[in-house]
């Protein structure tokens, strides 16, 4: 029997697809339009809830870094001590308001132009003071300073100088007590040895034309401070002195610690210890100065070069005149006039070269070339006394180069670390004669600046650059700028100041 031809695969497929499409299906649920909306408003408040999600995070940052990370990062480590920038802040807008206090009584003292300019550094002042709380920006000066208080702090206890918090409150309230009424007697100076005394009264008769002047009473040199030492003797009426001094601070609280952040103990050990210990430690550093000791009288010349200096040098040793030579030749002016003359200098009044090499010498010797970083000296000795009293500007230059020296000890024995510039920069300056050195005139000092001692409230701190209304800095010194100590082969008198590259010893 025959079998009807089989059908091709194609209408197979074709069949089984019209049979898959007519069978029945399940029909899809229509989404009503309330459902419709409400799905549209759960995705609207989903979007809205993301967006306040982010700005929340944003603003948490922002609160985070503004209130958090940036007050307490650490500008710079002493010895284990952190120095954070809010502490930084309250130092600086309390050290630019002792600043304009300063300009404002300078103004009082002086009129015309001057006395608008005190008033508009004094205003410019005031204005960063405000300024300073949330700033980035950070003033060298100003933390090297902070760093140096601490190696003051660190250093002192060393010393056995640690004063108590009653001590460290005595003398916060000090500051806001009468000048004719302090709470506390200042530390006492050195005694005059007899010495100097003599010196000293010899001196002023010269100066006034040999005038009989009465000596100064001899006494002992006064002992080293000490450890347990401090300036905090009670006077008379102390409870009424205190209660005036308090109500000065409170009011300086008011309108200076609260603007500034700080309470009563910020500023007790931002300013008022540190400041106690370093006037307790400087006191003992300058008993240990001695008033009298080797010095020897010299003459030298100063010039640029070697070559030049070797030439001079055969010339003084072949015959020449030393005091002629000096006054060709020598760059240094002050002494240029006197054939080179420095008068008697001390054991370390010079830098270390030149120190060195004149103390090796013998009367009527001349030394070879000696190099310094203000040029290249011959010396000559004129003669050598083994213990001769120090004159008031040796003693200064000693006692501040003592103090430098104790500085610059704590700070290269320190643990210091930070990104700023808290070591200060050495700056080669011009060569300064010792301050006793013989003059061809007597140099009158003229006053350009307001006299006496500006009072302001709280201790005295490292000064800003001077800034006009408009945000310009000043060009030109300022009665309160911090002194800049230039390198001199002198020991810097400015016992205060920061010190810069002090080649003293």
């Amino acid at each position: 029997m025959n079998k009807p031809p089989r059908k091709s695969s194609l209408t197979d497929g074709v069949r089984n697809r019209l049979q898959r499409s007519s069978r029945p299906t399940t029909p899809q649920r229509r989404i009503s339009r309330r459902e419709s909306e409400a799905q549209k408003q759960r995705l609207f408040y989903i979007g809205i809830a993301s967006v306040v999600v982010v700005i929340a995070l944003i603003l948490g940052a922002g609160a985070l870094w503004e209130y958090q990370i940036k007050p307490n990062a650490v500008l710079a480590t002493v010895n284990g001590h952190e120095i954070k920038r809010k502490d930084y802040w309250k130092y600086q807008a309390v050290s630019y308001y002792a600043t304009a206090t300063q300009y404002e009584n300078f103004a009082m003292q002086v009129t015309g132009t001057q006395q608008q300019q005190y008033l508009q550094f004094a205003a410019s002042y005031r204005q960063q003071s405000e300024d300073t709380w949330g700033s980035t920006d950070v003033n060298d000066v100003m933390l090297q300073r902070m760093v140096e208080d601490r190696l003051y702090l660190d250093g002192a206890k060393e010393m056995g100088i640690d004063p108590s918090d009653a001590d460290v409150e005595t003398y916060m309230l000090n500051t806001f007590a009468s000048a004719d009424e302090p709470l506390v007697t200042p530390i006492p100076s050195p005694t005059m040895i007899p010495e100097r005394a003599a010196a000293a009264t010899e001196t002023a008769e010269a100066a006034l034309g040999a005038t009989p002047v009465a000596s100064p009473a001899a006494s002992p040199v006064a002992s080293p401070i000490a450890p347990e030492a401090t300036p905090a003797t009670p006077v008379a009426d102390y409870d009424t002195l205190v209660a005036s001094a308090e109500s000065g601070f409170k009011g300086f609280q008011e309108s200076v610690l609260k603007d500034a952040h700080l309470s009563r103990d910020d500023y007790k050990e931002l300013f008022a210890r540190p400041q106690l210990v370093r006037e307790l430690v400087d006191a003992k550093i300058v008993y240990d100065v001695p008033q009298s000791g080797e010095q020897i009288h010299l003459e030298h010349i100063l010039v640029a070069t070697e070559d030049l200096a070797t030439e001079l040098y055969s010339k003084a040793t072949g015959g020449a005149s030393f005091e002629e030579l000096a006054k060709a030749n020598s760059t240094d002016t002050i002494t240029a006039p006197t054939g080179g003359d420095l008068g008697w200098v001390a054991q370390g009044q010079m830098v270390p070269a030149f120190n060195d090499a004149a103390f090796a010498l013998q009367p009527g010797e001349i030394s070879q070339p000696v190099q310094t970083e203000f040029g290249w000296h011959i010396i000559k000795m004129l003669d050598r006394d083994e213990d001769r009293p120090y004159t008031d500007g040796q003693y200064n230059a000693l006692t501040s180069a003592a103090l430098t020296s104790w500085l610059d000890t704590q700070r290269a024995e320190a643990d210091i670390d930070s990104d700023h510039d808290v070591i200060p920069t050495e700056t080669p300056g011009t060569f300064e004669a010792p301050p006793d050195a013989p003059t061809p005139i007597p140099a009158t000092p003229i006053p350009t600046e307001p006299q006496g001692t500006p009072a302001f409230i709280g201790p005295e701190l490292p000064q800003a650059t001077p800034v006009s209304p408009s945000g310009t800095p000043e060009a030109g010194g300022t009665p309160a700028a911090t002194p800049v100590v230039a390198a001199s082969p002198v020991a810097s008198p400015e016992a205060d100041a920061t010190p810069a590259a002090s080649p003293g010893a």
